[in-house]
């Protein structure tokens, strides 16, 4: 009986190495092909309400049959054209001249002609990144499905991901339902995932931290948030905190000081504002996977209260002068340059002509990504020159609740692929409970959209 068991023992050990090399052998096939072949991607207009195509719907579009325009960028449609007879396209340069305002557009490209002026559609759920969860989280472990040879290979190296929010003031009735549940995590429990996940991650906080902070305020318009609070911050991963708001020095320069110390102890950044004028005006640089980032903001409206000076805390003020030379630093020192400014426009979903002004001109001068920090709702977008201008994502961690409007919001994740700005997902979410921003799918995030597109501008947002 031994005997038979080692037999069994040893026949079952040589089965199982033979499915393992058979295993192996068909991954590392699949792997050779991964290396060998890059991911072909499909691109609608920017308001498209199709999130996902199936590979069935592809088959059909690469063989003629398809209600689209069919657009394929240049570097690959002779190779498309090949094996594709009976696909009728328009070619064009994707990165140059995108069909960014044709309605009915899809573009075909491989990595080089993806682009932020349009929607990059995920095939039966997958992104050449990985796959978009119910949440809105990514899962990397999957593989994209669509691949081809005269495409470049997608590389996991050269893509970086920014998570960008809009106004976090954890004042006045947010610290009073956060205090009544007793839990510091609930207000970013539905978010963190997306806030941890990404390479960096960056706030809009106006508010400092004070040992001497009791609510309910005095005044209302008086912002402090507990020193407990930081956590909050902390626990939802961000690395980066702007400080362009309003209310940083309402209680004490000397309240925002510390709470810039407090960063600095934490590793965490911060631009937009500082421990004086000097410290405040200043571009922050931060390099990842060989890509150099530069933020740079400031405040337009005031109160006078809320700029630094030359020795004392605060944000930076904004002036014609000192946005062009920053801008200009900016531009030639990084390879990728955010703007942000807290204008005097917090609920006009339209923008004022200084917010199109001031972010048209640093589009001219090469910034990337311009957002307006001061908006208490998601307002409206614009490609200018093919640069990408939010005109505000709307309240994160605040506790106004007063309008639908108020309640929503957005959170910017956008897409690098070398040195390249190739997507912005906007991620839309309600506010619940005057302090938890809630991601959402269907019609409520579908309402979101079209609030926020009917209040854009541009050529891609005409009707």
């Amino acid at each position: 009986m031994f005997v038979k068991k080692k037999i069994l023992t040893a026949i079952f050990f040589v089965s199982a190495m033979s499915m393992l090399l058979v295993f192996c052998n068909v991954c590392s096939k699949r792997d050779d092909k991964k290396n060998s072949e890059g991911s072909l991607l499909f691109q609608e207009h920017y308001t498209s309400q199709t999130n996902d195509l199936n590979i069935s719907d592809i088959t059909k579009i690469l063989n003629g049959d398809s209600s689209y325009n069919v657009y394929v960028d240049t570097k690959i449609a002779n190779a498309l054209s090949a094996e594709y007879p009976s696909l009728v396209f328009k070619e064009c340069d994707a990165v140059l001249n995108p069909p960014s305002s044709d309605k009915r557009a899809l573009l075909i490209s491989d990595l080089r002609g993806l682009v932020p002026t349009m929607k990059l559609v995920s095939i039966d759920g997958y992104y050449p990144w990985g796959k978009l969860e119910d949440d809105w989280t990514i899962n990397t472990s999957y593989n994209y499905p669509i691949l081809k040879r005269y495409a470049e290979r997608w590389n996991d190296e050269n893509h970086i991901t920014i998570v960008q929010t809009g106004v976090t003031a954890m004042s006045r009735g947010f610290v009073g339902v956060v205090n009544r549940h007793k839990n510091l995590n609930r207000p970013i429990e539905k978010v963190k995932q997306i806030t941890t996940a990404a390479d960096i991650a960056t706030t809009s906080n106006e508010v400092s931290f004070t040992e001497n902070c009791k609510h309910p305020l005095p005044n209302k318009m008086e912002f402090c948030t507990p020193m407990e609070y930081f956590d909050i911050l902390k626990d939802a991963g961000f690395d980066v905190i702007e400080l362009t708001g309003n209310h940083n020095n309402d209680y004490g320069r000397k309240a925002n000081t510390k709470t810039i110390n407090l960063y600095e102890r934490e590793g965490m950044k911060f631009f937009g504002g500082g421990r004086n004028k000097a410290e405040a005006e200043a571009v922050l640089y931060i390099t990842v996977k060989d890509t150099t980032f530069a933020l740079l903001g400031s405040n337009e409206w005031g109160p006078a209260l809320a700029w630094a000076t030359e020795t004392q805390a605060g944000a930076a003020k904004f002036s014609p002068a000192l946005f062009e030379r920053t801008v200009k630093e900016a531009v030639s020192r990084a390879d990728i340059v955010f703007v942000t400014v807290q204008w005097g426009n917090e609920n006009d979903p339209k923008p004022y002509k200084q917010q199109m002004e001031y972010f048209r001109k640093a589009a001219d001068l090469g910034a990337h990504i311009m957002v307006s920090s001061s908006s208490h709702r998601a307002m409206g977008l614009e490609f200018y020159n093919n640069r990408f201008i939010s005109y505000g994502l709307g309240n994160f961690l605040f506790d106004q609740m007063h309008t639908i409007n108020h309640r929503r919001g957005l959170i910017a994740r956008h897409h690098f692929y070398g040195k390249r700005h190739v997507q912005t997902e906007l991620i839309p979410y309600l506010m619940f409970n005057h302090s938890e921003p809630t991601p959402v799918k269907g019609k409520e995030a579908s309402d979101i959209f079209e609030y926020v597109f009917k209040h854009s501008i541009g050529p891609a947002f005409r009707n």
